[in-house]
């Protein structure tokens, strides 16, 4: 037994004296350790400070930039309340204008209506009148009086004139709408006028200016455009025939006369169709009070109508006869 007690002392001496019984520490080891807590509560205690017043600050700047917020929304909103009474006052001034515009139209009208009834009234007075002289005259379809014809340059020029008004070939100039001149710009710059405007009076005969055939009568402006006010506006395509072979006009804002339709040989100077009416229904008076100046529009090409090969007609205005 005290053999086996031996051994087991033997065995287990080093552990027993490397073992320490920490039931018992000093007095020193227990002030570090009360120390070492009291350090880690104060490192614990400044976090905690640092924390809250990150918070604090954080809560801070929030608030400011709520405020800033809310202070833009109520600035955003009085802007808009001004802009929305700018808006309602223009447009009842645009209102205002409109209504004043058109009572000024229907003012023009007006007038425009009775005149028309006193000169349709004193033309048919005439054509009593005159009613034995034209059977005796046995004149074309639709084609005027001689002592109405414009005579200045019919035997002289190759190209006869094709309105009644003026010389015949009285340009258009530039009128509150635009030039009529040959390429003048047009839709702001992006397109060029194709012909020449020659200025017309509504209800004026329109007179061939070569020997030709009437080759096609259409629409200018389709169904839709301009609220339909310009779909009644008419173009015709002329082709030369014997020696004006090889020359081709489109003729717009003109209605063939009585008598005349498509596929029609006609000589120079026929009065074949009548000047429509440009200033009232589509184009009315502008901004300023002034009109679309009445006109025909004439575009001239070789052989035949290919879009965007038009020619400039100036040259031939007042051209004799070719050798």
């Amino acid at each position: 037994m005290i053999r086996l007690k031996s051994l087991l002392l033997e065995q287990y001496r080093p552990e027993m004296e490397n073992t320490r019984d920490t039931r018992f520490k000093s007095d020193g080891e227990i002030k570090a350790e009360k120390k070492a807590e009291l350090e880690k509560a104060k490192r614990d205690l400044k976090r905690l400070e640092a924390k809250r017043k990150k918070l604090e600050q954080e809560k801070a700047e929030a608030k400011r930039l709520e405020k800033v917020r809310l202070e833009k929304e109520i600035q955003k909103n009085k802007e808009l309340e001004a802009q929305k009474k700018k808006d309602k006052q223009n447009l009842e001034k645009e209102i205002e204008t409109e209504r004043e515009n058109q009572r000024d139209i229907w003012s023009k009208e007006d007038e425009l209506k009775k005149k028309k009834e006193d000169e349709l009234k004193k033309k048919k007075e005439d054509e009593l009148k005159k009613k034995k002289e034209d059977e005796l005259k046995k004149k074309k379809p639709g084609y005027p009086p001689d002592e109405d014809l414009p005579t200045a340059g019919l035997d002289d020029n190759w190209f006869g004139p094709i309105s009644a008004t003026g010389n015949g070939y009285e340009l258009r100039g530039t009128d509150c709408y635009g030039g009529g001149h040959y390429h003048a710009r047009r839709s702001g710059g992006t397109r060029k006028h194709a012909g020449l405007d020659i200025k017309s009076k509504a209800g004026d005969p329109v007179f061939s200016p070569m020997d030709c055939k009437i080759k096609r009568v259409y629409r200018i402006y389709q169904p839709g455009y301009k609220q339909d006010k310009c779909k009644y506006l008419i173009g015709v395509l002329l082709e030369g025939t014997g020696e004006y072979l090889g020359y081709v006009f489109r003729i717009f804002y003109v209605k063939l006369a009585s008598g005349y339709k498509v596929g029609q040989q006609i000589k120079k100077g026929d009065a074949f169709a009548i000047m429509q009416d440009l200033e009232n229904p589509c184009y009315p008076p502008c901004s300023n009070g002034s009109r679309m100046t009445n006109h025909i529009h004439w575009e001239y090409y070789k052989d035949k109508y290919v879009k965007k090969k038009d020619i400039n007609p100036v040259p031939l205005i007042g051209m004799k006869k070719p050798n």
